[in-house]
């Protein structure tokens, strides 16, 4: 069994030496396949910058790539501290991605967790009981963050499906409004893509119909949206106008946008104006977010177009693989980035394969046991190579 690498060892001296010398040449960031160095560090961020990963939903940065990006955005003088996560480089990101959305602002946020609480709870007031997908993320990963800090009632529905329906949510307003005691329902709350769901989308007609149903009748629409951008290339549906179906949205900026954490969280001005009291008091108030502000920032304006070209690419390396006839792959009707790989080998030799593609700088994940397929991601990673000599590294790794 081979032994994989996920992290470079980073300390204080080989910072300095990356920083000053190894992977610098006369003050320009060195690129990919430019390095000729045999120095250590110099070789090993030329095998970072070229990986081909299908493990993440973005770029995966090594701790050597992400620190040479920091280099390079501040020796250009391109990096604003913030103070206490605002204003600087926050703010600059705060501001481009309410302009991609179409909403009026937003508000760095530390985590996922904390922004689609803290959406939930500004939005609910006196109405404390919330609608959510029995799969989603904040009823199932997020401790019960909600219910136990913040006394709301999420009220899960279809467990073990992507989405619901309209039909399902008059069900749930008619159960409510029968209660002896009246507790209406304050906010219903939508992630798409699913991550328990392979990452497949909640149906965009169900959306609006549920969108304008809620607004007609005095309910707030939160979207967690972690791999929004992901949704509006894979259902043609543009970022702002699937924003516009919602009073609010999260955005993480690790997923897509390679941070090394964080999220942002966008609404109308009159929602986020004051919210980082908020933030703070959950303690999220941050001394210096910069380090994850300026990369996602550097990422944001071009993301959509390297993921419509890393799906290009994507289709082009299935074919291949298709007409080998060493693998079965299989994607969803109402997937993003996430598909199935099955070689046609046993599950002995799954092991060998995947060591093999990675002697070749390409990562995926290990096997799943039970189905014994591979559940791999689409990314722009897989704009750093040709889908044909892609393809060759995966049928010449089933040649055991």
């Amino acid at each position: 069994m081979f032994k994989e690498k996920t992290a470079t060892k980073f300390g204080r001296r080989n910072f300095i030496k990356v920083g000053g010398l190894s992977i610098f040449s006369g003050g320009a960031l060195l690129r990919s396949g430019q390095i000729s160095s045999s120095n250590k560090e110099s070789d090993q961020l030329a095998r970072d910058r070229s990986a081909i990963k299908f493990t993440r939903d973005g770029l995966d940065l090594s701790p050597l790539e992400y620190s040479s990006l920091l280099y390079k955005l501040s020796s250009k003088g391109e990096v604003e501290v913030d103070n206490y996560s605002r204003e600087g480089d926050v703010g600059k990101l705060e501001k481009i991605f309410a302009e991609m959305t179409g909403k009026e602002d937003g508000m760095f946020v530390p985590t996922g967790t904390l922004a689609n609480h803290i959406a939930i709870k500004t939005l609910t007031a006196k109405k404390k009981r919330v609608i959510v997908q029995g799969e989603s993320h904040i009823y199932n990963d997020s401790g019960d963050c909600v219910q136990d800090l913040s006394g709301i009632n999420l009220i899960p529905l279809n467990h073990g499906a992507v989405g619901f329906t309209l039909d399902d949510v008059k069900k749930v307003l008619k159960w409510a409004g029968d209660s002896r005691v009246k507790r209406g329902v304050g906010c219903i709350v939508i992630e798409s893509p699913v991550r328990r769901q392979m990452n497949r989308m909640f149906d965009m007609g169900e959306i609006r119909k549920i969108s304008e149903f809620a607004r007609s009748n005095g309910i707030k629409m939160h979207l967690d949206g972690a791999r929004l951008f992901n949704v509006s290339v894979h259902s043609g549906v543009d970022v702002s106008e699937i924003c516009s179906l919602f009073d609010t949205i999260y955005i993480s900026l690790y997923k897509n946008f390679n941070a090394a954490s964080g999220a942002v969280l966008l609404g109308d001005k009159s929602f986020i104006n004051g919210l980082y009291h908020e933030r703070r008091m959950f303690g999220g108030g941050m001394p210096q977010v910069w380090p994850f502000a300026s990369v996602a920032h550097y990422y944001s304006r071009g993301f959509l177009t390297e993921y419509r070209s890393a799906l290009k690419n994507f289709k082009k390396f299935k074919k291949i693989l298709e007409e080998s006839r060493k693998f079965k792959i299989e994607t969803f009707r109402d997937g993003t980035n996430v598909f199935i790989l099955k070689p046609l080998i046993s599950l002995s030799q799954s092991p060998i394969f995947r060591e093999k593609l990675y002697k070749m700088n390409v990562h995926i994940p290990a096997v799943d046991k039970f189905s014994k397929s591979y559940f791999l991601k689409i990314n722009t990673t897989l704009n750093r190579i040709d889908p044909s000599e892609l393809g060759e590294k995966f049928i010449n790794s089933v040649n055991l």
